[in-house]
């Protein structure tokens, strides 16, 4: 029958236990026992990880987005803001020809019609803004979301030189996209027939007022004549 030093199942490798007195087991030496590897590529595999989102995170934290978020906003502020100056000229050009063959020039209507013009413009301005402010965090969002997918990707084993050159694809991707957002104003039609409408409105409104008047005489004299029949014995 063979000694028990034989009969050791599942323990180290015999390369791995001690050769002289004094020496400690050497668990991975030799073959046969231990994890097989497993713990070194585990190794390796978290340090890809974390040599990948390094190389990530170096691309997100040198590519000066901040400024780019600024630049965004402000350069589709001023489209839109330009946009609508331009249609308030175009409005106020209209409803000043639409006074002039009213005759209606130079007085309240001229004045109402003009301020309620402004009143819009004002309101477009500030719509501008928005619109500027939205641009911005568009791009940030996206930034963000291309983030958070070479996040994924480096979790899932990708190396750190494909990071870096996916993040710098996707920010530059990106970068096109909001300049391309930039390329047209999207304030919108902000007064359309507003200001001959306005006109239009209060030439019918003084119209109103002038036949007042005859409309309370008509209405008089419909009730006189309407109590004299009541009056009478048939």
């Amino acid at each position: 029958m063979k000694s028990a030093d034989h009969l050791i199942i599942g323990g180290p490798a015999l390369g791995a236990w001690p050769t002289r007195r004094g020496e400690k087991l050497r668990p991975h030496k030799g073959g046969g026992g231990g994890d097989g590897g497993a713990a070194k590529a585990e190794e390796d595999r978290q340090a890809r990880q974390r040599a990948a989102l390094e190389a990530i995170n170096n691309v997100f934290n040198s590519a000066n987005r901040d400024q780019l978020y600024q630049q965004q906003q402000e350069a589709v502020t001023q489209l839109n803001q330009q946009e609508v100056l331009r249609q308030q000229q175009d409005a106020e050009r209209q409803n000043r020809f639409g006074l002039a063959r009213a005759g209606l020039s130079g007085g309240s209507v001229d004045v109402d019609s003009n301020a309620e013009i402004g009143r819009i413009a004002d309101e477009g301005i500030m719509k501008a803004v928005g619109i500027g402010q939205n641009a911005a965090a568009d791009l940030r969002m996206q930034d963000e979301r291309t983030r958070q997918s070479l996040i994924g990707m480096a979790q899932s084993g990708i190396d750190s030189g494909a990071a870096a050159q996916s993040a710098l694809s996707g920010l530059s991707a990106n970068a096109a996209n909001a300049a391309s957002a930039a390329s047209g104003a999207q304030v919108g039609s902000l007064f359309g027939d507003l200001a001959n409408a306005y006109m239009y409105n209060q030439q019918m409104q003084a119209f109103q007022q002038g036949m007042a008047p005859y409309r309370q005489e008509r209405i008089g004299n419909a009730s006189v004549r309407s109590g004299g029949t009541a009056g009478r014995v048939v």
